[in-house]
């Protein structure tokens, strides 16, 4: 992973795909409790998405959620709940208020 993502971004610089395999590494970190290295990794891939996709999009809001999840997973409740309501309210403007990513009780 971290060779792709050094490839990726010489290649393409600040590109949904770097989001991409930033967002794989930092998911493999958090499962690794490597949790300091997994925030830095998931904060530039919320970046990138964010200047390259809109600060709108679905995938920012998956990030959203993703280092909500990874500062809830440390106890950090006061950071995560921001990142929860805010990819909540992507998902719920985006995707709308029958989605499963909102919705926990659809079955779509």
């Amino acid at each position: 992973m971290q060779r792709a993502r050094r490839i990726w971004e010489e290649g393409l610089g600040s590109n949904p795909q770097v989001a991409t395999a930033l967002a794989n590494l930092a998911a493999l970190r958090k499962e690794q409790g490597r949790y300091s290295e997994s925030e830095p990794l998931l904060q530039r891939a919320l970046a990138i998405r964010e200047e390259a996709l809109g600060p709108q999009h679905p995938d920012v809001a998956s990030t959203l959620n993703n280092l909500g999840m990874l500062l809830q997973k440390q106890g950090n409740y006061a950071a995560a709940e921001p990142l929860f309501q805010r990819a909540l309210a992507i998902w719920e403007t985006g995707l709308g208020l029958e989605h499963p990513n909102v919705d926990p009780r659809s079955t779509t």
